[in-house]
């Protein structure tokens, strides 16, 4: 009697193989579009950041660092993405983001802000607005005010405005070192930090409370 052997496949004993081609993904939420903000005068500005997708309504990006958004997350297709802030021209770009075989292909966004125009108007400001008094309430004969700019050696007269004020530079932006001086009390100075915009200064204003001279 002739006896038959059983090859049994090798599969059965040992279970299914896993197939070469297929990968693990690991389980996190990859941004679609980062994007890094300026502004091409240097300034320091907070802008708003928006993403939206096929027409629907704008999603906020998120930040995470000064300058930096992150728009959407495993959002795949043509992201529209705007950037607006006070004071400058909004931009709005189209980004097309990929997808890999487990998440999307982060895209990087470089937006500068330009300046809006602005038409100025051609009245001078004054940088400084000083007022001077007695530190004890007397009133003061011989009042002067000056104010130096930067390091320059010369004092440059303040505008006497009649009011008990001076006006100290017309848009003159930067450290301004103003002196007040009156008879029979110590002169006092103080610096003042002028800032200005693409117009105008901002007017600083300085009170003054000179102090008799020793007898």
């Amino acid at each position: 009697m002739r006896r038959l052997a059983l090859a049994l496949p090798l599969f059965t004993l040992f279970g299914c193989p896993v197939p070469v081609d297929e990968v693990a993904c690991a389980e996190i939420a990859i941004a679609s579009v980062v994007v890094n903000v300026g502004a091409d005068d240097g300034a320091a500005i907070t802008p708003t950041v928006t993403y939206s997708v096929d027409g629907a309504d704008p999603v906020a990006c998120d930040s995470f660092a000064d300058g930096q958004y992150t728009c959407g997350y495993e959002v795949a297709g043509d992201l529209t993405v705007r950037v607006e802030a006070e004071g400058y021209d909004a931009q709005e770009q189209v980004v097309t983001v990929a997808s890999g075989e487990c998440h999307v292909v982060t895209e990087t966004l470089d937006v500068t802000l330009a300046r809006t125009d602005v038409d100025c108007t051609d009245v001078e400001m004054p940088s400084v607005i000083a007022t001077v008094a007695g530190s004890s309430g007397e009133a003061l004969t011989g009042v002067q005010v000056a104010y130096r700019e930067g390091d320059t050696a010369a004092d440059i007269a303040c505008d006497d405005r009649g009011d008990g004020s001076w006006a100290c530079g017309a848009e003159v932006a930067g450290i301004l070192l103003v002196t007040a001086v009156a008879d029979g009390h110590a002169a006092e100075s103080v610096e003042v930090d002028v800032a200005a915009d693409e117009c105008h200064v901002f007017t600083e204003n300085v009170a003054f409370e000179l102090d008799w001279l020793p007898d």
